[in-house]
């Protein structure tokens, strides 16, 4: 790896927590740019944080088992809050996000049918299919920048920009059997970016009880483009029996529910895709912008996940340049671990909110029925009393072996015992309990792909002159993206020398392993 100097501080950028106010019209007002303004310093410190404004009892919950109660033991009285429903709707529909009850239940059997293990290693060639279209997009702007003179040290990227894209389709090639187009992209993430910024002050504006169907209009102005597409193509594909059903499209037209004998409606089909196309493209595009820019700070973490990735393809007999396959990227134990701990820094979905049905107590705290609960996995993934050095990057924690002296050289050092078990106990990026994201291995498989193939080829730089502004809405993102710089590496047939192996927990293998 060449050395390139850098001035990067030992934590990487994240927005800091206001200090603590009781006047939460004040936390409304900076909570319309971004939901971290909500937030407060204490919030990292206590174990619920809770107040009362125009008649809403709200519960901020960070206490490990008062979160599993509501997410795993007692999820029937935790119900999506009703907020989830309306603030979506407009998008997705009566999708799988954000309903409750035997509506949720019929449409995750179903679901569960696209989304097993089978189906995984049969979308793995689209997969592969996007990131080699992503690589040719960023080997094209390295030579154009050569061509132009731009100086050795690494041509700039978007990187932000560059996973927005590639996620997307990777979606819409697992879900639609074809690529992304340029125009088409272009317009749909615009339509994606203005509905995040309105979605974002909508539920700052419910709180002050502004009208929800004149709120939920104002989103739907933005929904309808993605609505409308993604309507035209599942349109296109019932109109045509011969078309191929070999993607998840084809695997939600033929399922059935075990129970009942049903199947999706066609509105059904259109909001599960829509669902899909927000969590499979918005939520990974999020997560590996941010685990690009990550490596970028972290020379000595990539260069170990890169010593991982040749390990594993110097056991294979022969075609060194093609992509790693289904049981190679399952066996990228440090990769996995990298992407965690972006994940516990930068989780995608930073709160997610549950209504009470009942009278109880969470942590000490009193929780009326009909309170808002949430739960932040921003505030319990970076919480001072779960984790040491809680704003470090250090891939260490969600590793089970004992770090040697050349695994330990990054920002912050071996993990503990104590680290291993809030890796454990205190990390939800997915969510817990029967209302896990479905997702998880699909979104898990696609982002070692990315991250393996990226630094195969390329070397990335941070960028001396840019620190990312996060922003929390929807979903997590940077409000000026996310700039690193690229140097193309010697011929990627090149392969590591054989060195000592690391295994993950088995519930993180269960994360590649549905």
């Amino acid at each position: 790896m060449s050395e390139h100097p850098t001035t990067a501080s030992p934590e990487p950028a994240y927005p800091h927590p206001q200090p603590y106010t009781p006047n939460f019209l004040r936390r409304i007002r900076r909570g319309l740019s971004s939901w971290f303004g909500l937030l407060n310093e204490w919030d990292f410190r206590v174990p619920v944080g809770a107040l009362r404004f125009l008649g809403l009892h709200l519960l901020l919950v960070n206490d490990p088992a008062a979160v599993r109660r509501v997410l795993v033991t007692e999820v029937d009285q935790f119900p999506k809050h009703p907020y989830t429903l309306w603030m979506l709707e407009p998008l997705i529909g009566r999708g799988i996000f954000s309903v409750n009850g035997e509506e949720w239940a019929h449409q995750r059997r179903l679901l569960d049918q696209a989304l097993q293990a089978a189906q995984l290693q049969r979308v793995l060639p689209q997969m592969e299919g996007a990131v080699e279209a992503s690589l040719a997009r960023l080997e094209a702007q390295l030579q154009a920048a050569q061509a132009a003179g731009c100086p050795e040290e690494g041509h700039p990227i978007d990187a932000d920009a560059e996973m927005t894209l590639v996620t997307a389709d990777v979606i819409v090639r697992t879900i639609l059997s074809r690529p992304l187009e340029g125009a088409e992209a272009t317009a749909i993430f615009a339509a994606f970016s203005h509905y995040q910024k309105r979605a974002g002050r909508a539920l700052m504006l419910r709180f002050l009880r502004f009208p929800r169907r004149r709120l939920q209009g104002y989103l739907a102005t933005h929904a309808a483009p993605i609505r409308a597409w993604i309507a035209a193509a599942i349109d296109e594909r019932l109109a045509d029996a011969r078309a191929p059903g070999d993607d998840l499209l084809g695997v939600l037209l033929a399922a059935r529910d075990p129970d009942t004998g049903g199947g999706f409606s066609r509105d059904g089909l259109v909001d599960q895709v829509c669902v899909l196309f927000l969590a499979g493209h918005e939520t990974s595009a999020s997560a590996l912008a941010m685990a690009v820019y990550l490596l970028g700070r972290f020379p000595q973490v990539q260069q170990r996940l890169r010593a991982e990735v040749l390990q594993v393809l110097g056991s294979r007999a022969g075609a060194p340049d093609r992509s790693l396959g289904f049981e190679e990227l399952r066996q990228l134990s440090y990769g996995a671990a990298v992407f965690n701990e972006t994940l516990r820094l930068y989780p995608p979905l930073s709160f997610f909110i549950r209504e009470s049905q009942v009278d109880t107590e969470l942590a000490g705290s009193r929780c009326p029925m009909r309170a808002l609960v949430a739960l932040s996995p921003w505030v319990i993934q970076r919480h001072e009393q779960h984790w040491s050095e809680p704003n470090a990057f250090r891939p260490e924690r969600f590793l089970t072996d004992t770090p040697t002296e050349s695994s330990t050289d990054n920002a912050g050092g071996p993990s503990s015992a104590d680290d291993r078990r809030w890796a454990r106990d205190a990390f939800l990026p997915y969510g817990l309990g029967p209302r896990k994201c479905p997702g998880a291995a699909f979104a898990q498989q696609e982002a070692l792909l990315v991250l393996a193939e990226l630094v195969r080829r390329f070397e990335v730089l941070p960028d001396p002159e840019h620190e990312p502004e996060l922003v929390a809405r929807l979903t997590l993102r940077s409000r000026n993206g996310i700039r690193v710089r690229l140097v193309r590496r010697p011929h990627c047939s090149e392969v590591a020398p054989e060195g000592p192996r690391v295994d993950a927990p088995e519930w993180q293998q269960n994360l590649v392993q549905p």
